[in-house]
């Protein structure tokens, strides 16, 4: 003996539920694209920030800087230079345009402790 499907007691039950089940799909869909739509821009500006964090190398116009995206500190970083010897110094929250040979620079935890008073001052 064979199961048989069940069927609707009218004709009219069959198309309410293929309509339903229609509204239901594209109400999902819409939603989806609106959250994406608008997570994706957030996501994007918050990757953006995380990745100017701390060195950025020059370009052919603008020396090299240091991003310091802590608003609460100020921080010794070390700076390595191309010609002239490295050296530490003090950086506040926001950029810090580094010198032209700089080829690098890092927060430097092990010199004075890691934080400073005066945002400029240099050290060896």
């Amino acid at each position: 003996m064979q199961a048989r499907e069940a069927s609707p007691s009218s004709p009219g039950q069959t198309r309410q539920t293929g309509r339903t089940r229609m509204l239901s799909l594209v109400g999902c869909a819409l939603a989806a694209a609106l959250a994406f739509s608008v997570a994706a821009p957030a996501d994007a500006a918050t990757a953006q920030r995380r990745d100017a964090c701390g060195w950025n190398p020059g370009t052919v116009s603008d020396h090299p800087f240091y991003e310091h995206c802590a608003t609460n500190t100020n921080v010794w970083i070390q700076v390595t230079r191309a010609f002239r010897g490295d050296y530490h110094r003090c950086v506040g929250p926001g950029k810090t345009v580094l010198d032209f040979d700089a080829t690098g620079a890092w927060y430097d935890s092990n010199y004075q402790g890691g934080l400073c008073s005066h945002p400029g001052d240099t050290g060896p």
